[in-house]
């Protein structure tokens, strides 16, 4: 065995895997298959898998300074106790072009060695930095496009006067009573400072009304009027049970 096998054959990979949502990390699927891709690769390769390390529910958008698993393991690899960054894809480490370039030179700079299965074999120099920035343009846009369908999504949920968000905490006697003082002429402060002598918690829990959780309260309540109006009109405009124009028939 020469000298170049016997290196080759030594080499200590760490196997990375991420998925983005919580219903993935709770499946576990795929990051089992990300890091069965690995050990595939790396047996092949005659490497030895040393450690696998996985982020649940973390985009990739979040730098790998911010993963403190992640960010150990860059750790240990620039301490040259680790060889080899495998990933299954490209897009696990990051979806973003600057941080994967940025990773590529940390591995050149650091002596160690980054391997992405869905990118050439032997991606360091230029070349690599070549094929990173590529398969970095197609993740940023991959990213930017699931955004854009998200937020869609959002527009047309909402203009069917669905409410997003955290559902209020507070019965329908606070909203009232803070319409009806707002009505009344009471200003968002004076509000907030009666809810708080009552002693009605914020939807956070606190024990003291600031003048925009009064308001945040105010909105809440405009809202559910006119998701009631919108309801009853809906009603009235197709005859449905409930109508109040309607009168009951009357028994013969």
């Amino acid at each position: 065995m020469n000298n170049q096998t016997y290196v080759r054959d030594m080499l200590r990979v760490v196997s990375y895997a991420r998925v983005s949502t919580g219903a993935q990390a709770q499946s576990g699927l795929s990051t089992d298959a990300q890091h069965q891709a690995v050990g595939r690769e790396a047996r092949l390769r005659g490497w030895q898998v040393a450690e696998r390390i996985t982020d649940d529910a973390v985009s990739g958008t979040v730098p790998a300074q911010r993963r403190p698993k992640l960010a150990a393991a860059l750790d240990r690899l620039a301490r040259g106790r680790l060889d080899v960054l495998a990933v299954a894809r490209s897009d696990r480490l990051a979806r973003s072009l600057l941080e994967l370039l940025h990773l590529h030179e940390r591995a050149q700079d650091e002596g160690w060695a980054l391997v992405a299965l869905d990118l050439p074999v032997g991606i360091a120099g230029p070349e690599g930095r070549l094929f990173i920035g590529l398969r970095g343009l197609v993740a940023e846009f991959e990213a930017a496009m699931a955004r854009a369908r998200t937020t869609d999504a959002l527009a047309v949920v909402r203009s069917r006067g669905v409410r997003l968000g955290r559902p209020s905490r507070h019965g329908e006697a606070t909203k009232e009573l803070a319409a009806r003082r707002r009505a009344e002429g009471a200003s968002h402060g004076q509000i907030a400072a009666e809810l708080t002598s009552l002693g009605i918690p914020t939807p956070t829990g606190k024990t003291v009304w600031t003048r925009s959780s009064a308001q945040s309260l105010l909105r809440t309540a405009a809202h559910d009027a006119a998701a009631c109006a919108r309801a009853e009109a809906h009603r009235k405009a197709h005859g449905f049970p409930g109508d109040t124009d309607t009168p009951p028939r009357q028994a013969a």
